[in-house]
């Protein structure tokens, strides 16, 4: 059956002492969790061994998350902390196959001359996720946790252990690369069946997605109309949340619930769980100079056979890459690949807001101003997922622009049954403006409803709008037999029940009689064909007045009930 209980109360019952309160929590986020995990990690092994440790550290610090709603983000910034341990200890090592990890879930990598018509979205998101691969670390979590998993706002910049500010900024920041990164793959690789000028551009192409490459389909898509609707069709955000998900192990659930609560089962951890909201402080990564240094000029993303080297100056071409590739150190004097003109690179600190600029030369290094424009504007939305459940029939999604110029933003989407206040408009900077939801649950039949809709705006290439609900019946009971007053305690039968019911989802056995008086008990009720339950009251009487209560619950989780009184005297 369902957990139907929800965030805060399993945490509250599970600090009470209710083991199974876990069960609950696991069933509900371990698909995630481990999805992140093996994307982070590359390594199926040590993605379970994460996911094992996220929940044995959650059952041993959970009376420390002050928020019991706020559950979600909290599992997802212990599991940002684990990841973050594991990388430091091997390093980066960048795989170019993603299905290396012998992942069965996931689809072959793609072939470079594949056709478009040939791939599925799930195909392409896969593309965009193996290639997320090879993004910097933090800027592949801030992917994750914001596209696969919806954490948004303020849960967001909590699993990332950073300010709301910073977070908005890590992603538009991600987003920009991204889709530079992964745009013009994309078209490459779904568009040059519909196009014979771009199939010209890509005459010859190995796989290896190089600068180059890239720049002479990017400048192809800016003069091509199908190629730029097929940009847009295929946004490499969108995609990436429709890539397959790596499962997690059968047997993972049982070994993390028999060792939760175990004293020492949970590891050694670096990190106090003191952060606002009793969240765990950001562990540190160590970040050698190839990675502070190589963020800025080149993020290197493994794709199947071959691989994207995405300059921030695109002035060089990029050389093939290995079939596997380790983040080497590099120090800051390092200028073997550098051009003999002068070139201007940005450093950009994970730990701090401050950027430098610094010009290289042969012979003098001087400063740069940096550049005082506005950002662009960035359309945020207070949550990704709006659930009326079975009884709501309205909640407010807040649209945000979180960057420095104004933005238009629009719905769209197949509504119906669901509607919006409001589905377009225009937001200046820090400006918001809230959107109801609502649902017409009338004429429809018992069941889940769920509708995802395509929010886009500034330069947001589309943030995924999940609408639900669900219309609930309990069944419908009718008495056709049941105990007739009085009965004597001399002439003593069993008295019995047998009812009738009809619902538009499957009964969940078994159906149950309570009964209260002089003596008090239950009883399992059986089937009687596909409509009728019935069962006896098996007691030793006792002269008196009594009341039963038949409960029959479907599928759902919808119970309902019928009552009756019937005595018994001496005789």
């Amino acid at each position: 059956m369902p957990e139907l209980r929800t965030d805060a109360q399993l945490v509250t019952a599970y600090t009470a002492g209710d083991r199974g309160a876990l069960a609950g929590i696991y069933d509900r986020y371990s698909a995630g969790l481990y999805d992140t995990a093996a994307a982070m990690l590359r390594d199926r092994h040590e993605a379970a061994d994460a996911m094992q440790d996220v929940f044995l550290i959650a059952a041993e610090r959970m009376r420390q998350l002050r928020e019991p709603e706020r559950l979600k983000p909290w599992l997802y910034a212990i599991l940002r902390n684990e990841v973050y341990r594991r990388s430091k200890k091997r390093g980066r090592a960048l795989p170019t196959d993603f299905s290396a990890m012998g992942a069965p879930e996931m689809a072959a990598p793609i072939a470079p001359d594949a056709e478009g018509e040939a791939l599925s979205a799930a195909e392409l998101g896969e593309l965009v996720r193996s290639a997320a691969c090879g993004l910097d670390e933090r800027d592949q979590l801030v992917l994750e946790l914001s596209v696969r998993q919806g954490l948004q706002g303020a849960d967001l910049a909590a699993a990332l252990g950073v300010s709301a500010e910073q977070s908005y900024t890590l992603v538009h920041r991600m987003r920009e690369r991204v889709d530079r990164s992964l745009g013009a793959l994309v078209v490459a690789r779904a568009g040059r069946k519909d196009c014979p000028e771009l199939a010209d551009v890509l005459r010859g192409w190995d796989g290896q997605f190089t600068v180059l490459v890239r720049k002479r389909v990017a400048r192809h898509v800016e003069n091509c109309e199908r190629c730029e609707r097929t940009r847009k069709k295929a946004a490499p955000i969108a995609l990436m949340g429709a890539a397959p998900a790596f499962a997690a192990p059968l047997d993972l659930r049982d070994r993390v619930l028999q060792l939760a609560g175990t004293p020492g089962a949970a590891p050694r951890h670096a990190y106090t769980f003191d952060a606002d909201g009793g969240f765990p402080r950001l562990l540190r990564r160590a970040r050698s100079a190839a990675v502070v240094f190589g963020a800025a000029a080149a993020i290197l993303l493994g794709i199947g056979g071959g691989a994207i080297l995405a300059s921030t100056t695109d002035d060089e071409p990029a050389l093939a890459t290995p079939t596997s590739v380790t983040a080497a150190p590099t120090t800051a004097t390092d200028t073997s690949s550098a051009p003999t003109t002068a070139t201007t690179t940005v450093l950009t600190s994970t730990t701090s807001s401050t950027s430098s600029t610094t010009s290289t030369s042969s012979t003098s290094t001087t400063s740069t101003t940096p550049s005082t424009t506005a950002p662009p504007g960035v359309l945020s939305m207070s949550s990704a997922v709006v659930d009326l459940g079975a009884f709501g029939n309205g909640a407010t999604v807040t649209m945000r622009n979180t960057g420095g110029q104004p933005l238009n933003w629009a719905i769209s989407g197949g509504l119906g049954p669901f509607a919006l206040q409001s589905t377009s408009g225009t937001l200046q900077p820090g400006q918001s403006a809230p959107v109801t939801v609502s649902v017409n649950r009338s004429g429809l039949p018992e069941g889940d409803l769920e509708r995802v809709l395509t929010v886009t705006g500034g330069s947001s290439p589309g943030l995924a709008l999940v609408l639900r609900a669900s219309v609930e019946r309990a069944p419908a009971l009718t008495l056709k037999t049941g105990p007739s007053s009085p009965l004597l305690v001399c002439q003593w039968q069993n008295p019995s029940v047998y009812v009738e019911y009809t619902d538009e989802s499957a009964i969940a056995f078994p159906a149950i009689v309570e009964w209260t008086g002089p003596v008090s008990g239950s009883n399992q009720l059986k089937e009687r064909g596909t409509t009728a339950v019935y069962g006896d009251m098996p007691f030793t009487p006792v002269a008196g007045q009594y009341t039963y209560e038949v409960i029959v619950t479907d599928v759902r989780g919808n119970p309902a009930s019928l009552t009756g009184t019937f005595t018994v005297q001496p005789c």
